[in-house]
């Protein structure tokens, strides 16, 4: 009987299983919270999958955002062809997200729109706060007036593993929808150290797209004359006027032709909106032009380190007193036959308006300058066939070959030579003798122009220019003598890559 009590308060007194209760009664809690940290997991990268998508599909259509009147055409087209991005882990499976198929424009509101697995819609403004939503006020009008898109994933279904219909009772709980949206923005193609001009597109009339223009030999070495707009000109093909600082109306004169000599603009231009300077000093603008041809007068100064010339300024000048040569006051030849001994890179022989038609006098240079057969051994066209008067080269590529052919101090018959010798630390930068200014319509924005409005106009682009002479009353009439070198972006000739960025960002 003793040992019957002893075993029973034995078994009372002992606790090894307890152990089995505890793990009975948490095991369940501990495999829920590892299905509730999969599906978080599996959850968070389908949602990662879909964000980067959105973000994708945003930023490859707002780069096409640039107010052109086809900018939405343009936009379908990048969400149709340039993005290509995969899902996983929804109940579908791995899916492509596909923007491919017609579009469906919402009945309500065109600037809305769908297509595969995506939606967007174009918007003018976004609200000033993150958290407030975009709504129809926000919705553009016109390609014209789109700064952003709003893309929109379509939200895919998510099978959770967790069982939530066991605690609800619910089937429909055991999984839920994921989706994700982008907003992005094309703030323009902005520009810094620029010289602070714009030109009216020389092609405007033409209807010439500019990339056609500057990858068209035809096209490219054709000279362009720069001619001064405004006053009680018209503002055409070919004018050229001047920039200022968006808040600086008081930008002068001086500052001005400082910042043309020096190929500088006081603030970085966006494509979106540049900034007319009224009137027009025509003297200053002359010098500022002029210093990178070894010319100085007015306000430019020879030792000024700022304003060198260029590496190359053969210009068909000659010393005012031979007797005693001074690189600091030569005049410009004129004469027919002094310009058998001097010459510079020669105008185009015919102009339509202000567009050359690009034949000039390249073997009269050649001959002028003492250029043999050998020293242009190198210099050939596309297949190869030496340049001739019936087949010109490009004054810019024949002024950059005679530099890196080592020809710049070659004498002409005349004793000039392109090496500068008035100011005393020239520029080792080829392109010194290039400017650059923003590109406008000037006939689409004419009451604008004319009306002096102060009103921010858009450039259609920016481009580069080479300065094939001084600008001279005698020679040229006051007007910049120029060819049109590059564009801006992806459809240039690819000189300005880098000098032009897209001003493309994620706003949300």
């Amino acid at each position: 009987m003793c040992r019957v009590l002893e075993k029973i308060r034995q078994f009372q007194a002992d606790e090894r299983g307890m152990a089995l209760i505890l793990v009975s009664i948490m095991l369940p809690v501990i495999i829920g919270f590892a299905l509730l940290a999969i599906d978080m997991s599996r959850a968070n990268s389908l949602h990662n999958d879909l964000q980067k998508a959105a973000d994708s599909f945003a930023l490859a259509s707002a780069a096409e955002l640039d107010g052109g009147p086809d900018a939405w055409t343009r936009a379908e087209r990048a969400l149709a062809n340039l993005v290509d991005n995969t899902s996983t882990f929804s109940t579908s499976g791995p899916t492509t997200l596909a923007s491919a198929g017609g579009v469906t424009v919402d009945p309500s509101n065109s600037a809305c729109r769908s297509r595969g697995h995506i939606s967007w819609c174009f918007l003018e403004t976004i609200p000033a706060s993150d958290t407030t939503d975009v709504s129809a006020a926000n919705h553009a009008a016109t390609p014209e007036e789109t700064e952003f898109i709003e893309v929109t994933v379509n939200p895919t279904g998510f099978a959770a593993i967790f069982p939530a219909s066991f605690l609800t009772g619910s089937t429909a709980d055991n999984g839920f929808n994921v989706g994700a949206s982008a907003v992005a923005g094309f703030a323009g193609v902005v520009v810094c150290d620029m010289t602070p001009l714009f030109i009216c597109n020389p092609f405007e009339d033409l209807g010439i797209p500019l990339h056609q223009v500057v990858n068209n030999q035809n096209f490219y070495r054709k000279g362009i004359k720069l001619v001064q707009g405004g006053g009680t000109g018209s503002w055409g093909p070919g004018n050229f006027g001047f920039l200022r600082p968006t808040d600086d109306h008081g930008y002068g004169a001086a500052e001005l032709a400082d910042d043309i000599a020096q190929a500088d603009s006081p603030e970085c231009v966006n494509s979106r909106g540049v900034y007319m300077r009224t009137g027009g000093p025509q003297p200053a603008v002359r010098d500022a032009i002029n210093v990178r041809f070894d010319i100085y007068g007015g306000q430019m100064k020879k030792t000024d380190p700022a304003i060198p010339p260029a590496p190359n300024m053969r210009k068909g000048y000659k010393y005012k007193n031979p007797a005693n040569p001074n690189a600091c006051n030569m005049d410009p030849v004129t004469d027919a036959a002094e310009l058998t001994q001097y010459r510079h890179l020669t105008q185009d022989s015919a102009y339509t308006g202000r567009i050359g038609n690009g034949m000039w006098d390249y073997e009269g240079y050649l001959a002028a300058n003492g250029f043999t057969a050998s020293d242009m051994a190198g210099f050939v066209d596309s297949d190869g066939n030496a340049y001739s008067n019936t087949n010109p080269p490009s004054r810019y590529d024949l002024y950059r070959y005679e530099i890196s052919s080592g020809l710049v101090d070659n004498p002409s018959l005349g004793g000039e030579t392109g090496v500068p010798a008035c100011h005393a630390s020239p520029s080792t930068d080829p392109d010194r003798r290039l400017i650059y200014g923003a590109i406008i319509n000037c006939g689409e924005h004419a009451t604008e122009l004319n009306g002096q409005s102060g009103a921010a106009i858009p450039a259609v682009g920016f481009a580069s220019f080479f300065l094939t002479e001084p600008v001279d009353q005698a020679r040229t009439n006051g007007d910049i003598m120029a060819e049109i070198v590059d564009i801006d972006g992806e459809q240039g000739r690819g000189t300005m890559i880098g000098f032009a960025k897209d001003n493309v960002q994620l706003y949300r």
